[in-house]
């Protein structure tokens, strides 16, 4: 079916051999339309990549990419928004769970849909082009550099927490940090961050392979000192958990934003999905595995919070795991906390600016509906994107400027799971699409699950809108709009570039959208295989017609 906002493709049944899966019968566009001959034409511009992804490699992937900074951020706001332990912990357990659900959709989705790109590919091929776009779009401006904002704000209170502690004060209670003062901590992370990665492609991924191992051990350590600690008898606030929780039903939906910000990065073993062996049974068994694990790892760490702190503290605190340390090693123990979560925090910057800085690539050499092609172009010296780097360095430090991690984090969630709901409720059209309902789904996942997912993604994405109040609420405002942008961005660029090259033609160096030119190559194709037809079937008629045609006076 065609839409106004582009073309949705799909073809019939595929073949699965040995687990692996036969591209040239699924969804592999990343223009809209291509089908299988397009499809076999472009595999022969490079070798294809061999699936090498086993249960325990994806496990691993998955569970590095969900666990980052927010254990050690989130556990103050989502006890804040519920008011007790055990509402608390709950959250935690549902956020996981909630997780693992949206991981098994989207497993539906990559197995289906093999080619990379994750939501834009799902998106463009229920809802069109339009939708596609937007999400690359608003993942461009909002969600990674929001995302990354807020990571590096973390950074920023714990390198302040040392720098402002008070020995008189250990709790931080009356320590008032400067909010300049963060705000430009965490704008020199970012282009610290920047900085490496323009020097060299490997020195981005050393960053990362250096301080991905200070989260585990402070993670694994906070674990253990909590049961010691439980162990010792500090089970005061686990005695009546529910005591004093808040009856407001909208706090739990905010709450849950902030535990899902920790939970983030479920959905991205998706654009790896042609590396993964026998993906019908390694991916459901990867997501269920990596999802329960990292579940159980936040909850006991949230468990080893409330044995060590105050409930209040807990609630009160950015800098959570510095507290734990000073309560159970002392001075040396906090500072030891925040070191970890310092290398953490920035470990993970350094992933997200790599990332969109590869997405940014991508997207300007591809299609350039947003981007002009320079920013696709690598350093001659240094082949590193260094152009796309800075952009993502100067969006992110944007985002550095109007507010604190919980206003980022609400922020990120918000687009984060309005996106999520989109793809899956796209998941649940294409099984009743005339042109997808018959693909072939290695993994298919139960309908009423997928339903009961897009249900509880509207609560999450309407709730903390309602509680915000008029006074709160501009902040999601200010997502939708710049999220809605996109649309008519592509209408001019793509839709009908004619007016796109009326209202920018006079800019130096102006150029159609690439997307335009795969759509034409498309066309072209399409005419060659019509003609080509034509001539085979000119050929069979002629063959079919006899030699001679008997005389019919020689037959009398």
């Amino acid at each position: 079916m065609k839409s106004d906002f582009g073309d949705t493709v799909g073809s019939s049944t595929a073949n699965s051999y040995d687990g692996q899966l036969e591209k040239k019968h699924t969804i592999t566009s990343l223009e809209s339309g291509r089908g299988p001959a397009s499809i076999a034409s472009s595999e022969q511009h490079g070798p294809a990549i061999e699936p090498h992804m086993g249960l325990l490699s994806s496990c691993n992937m998955i569970i590095g990419l969900i666990i980052g900074s927010g254990i050690f951020a989130s556990p103050g706001p989502v006890t804040l928004e519920v008011g007790a332990v055990g509402p608390s912990l709950c959250v935690w357990a549902v956020g996981g769970i909630l997780s693992m659900i949206g991981a098994l959709c989207y497993a539906e989705l990559g197995t289906m849909i093999t080619k990379s790109g994750g939501e834009y590919q799902y998106l463009k091929s229920s809802f069109g082009l339009c939708l596609g776009l937007t999400f690359s779009w608003s993942n461009l401006l909002l969600t990674n550099p929001i995302g990354t904002a807020s990571i590096a704000t973390v950074f920023a209170q714990y390198i302040l927490q040392m720098a402002y502690f008070d020995e008189n004060d250990p709790t931080g209670k009356n320590i008032v940090m400067p909010e300049v003062a963060v705000k430009l901590v965490s704008i020199a992370c970012i282009w610290i961050v920047v900085l490496f990665n323009c020097f060299g492609r490997k020195a981005g991924s050393i960053v990362s392979n250096v301080f991905t191992a200070a989260k585990l051990l402070a993670l694994t350590m906070i674990i253990i000192i909590g049961w010691v600690w439980l162990g010792k008898g500090h089970t005061e606030n686990f005695q009546n958990a529910f005591e004093g929780s808040s009856t407001n039903a909208l706090s739990y939906g905010t709450a849950m934003y902030m535990a899902l910000f920790s939970y983030n990065g479920w959905n991205n073993l998706n654009y790896g999905i042609s590396e993964v062996k026998n993906p019908k049974r390694t991916l459901p068994l990867a997501i269920t595995i990596s999802c329960s694990v990292v579940t159980t790892v936040y909850v006991l760490g949230n468990i080893a919070y409330f044995a060590t702190l105050p409930v209040e503290t807990v609630a009160t605190s950015s800098t959570v795991a510095m507290q734990l340390g000073l309560v159970t090693m002392g001075k040396g123990g906090a500072y030891f906390f925040a070191l970890m979560v310092v290398f953490s925090t920035f470990g993970a910057v350094n992933g997200n600016i790599w990332a969109a800085s590869r997405l940014v690539t991508t997207a300007a050499n591809e299609d350039s509906v947003y981007l002009p092609p320079i920013f696709g172009q690598l350093n001659e010296k240094r082949q590193t994107p260094t152009l796309a780097l800075v952009l993502v360095g100067i969006i992110a430090t944007i985002w550095c400027i109007p507010g604190d991690f919980t206003y980022l984090a609400k922020m990120y969630s918000f687009t984060g799971w309005l996106f999520y709901g989109f793809t899956v409720f796209g998941l649940i059209l294409m099984r009743f699409k005339k042109k997808t309902k018959h693909l072939h789904r290695p993994f298919k996942i139960w309908l009423p699950i997928a339903v009961f997912f897009v249900i509880i993604d509207i609560y999450l994405v309407v709730a903390p809108l309602i509680d915000a109040g008029s006074e709160g609420v501009y902040q999601y405002i200010i997502c939708i709009i710049i999220g809605l942008l996109a649309i008519p961005i592509w209408f001019v660029r793509v839709r009908k570039p004619q007016i796109g090259r009326i209202m920018f033609g006079w800019i130096p160096g102006y150029q159609d959208a690439r997307i335009l030119e795969v759509r034409k190559k498309k066309q072209l194709r399409k005419q060659r295989e019509e003609e080509n037809y034509d001539v085979d079937d000119r050929i069979d008629v002629s063959t079919e017609l006899p030699e001679k045609t008997p005389d019919l006076s020689e037959m009398h």
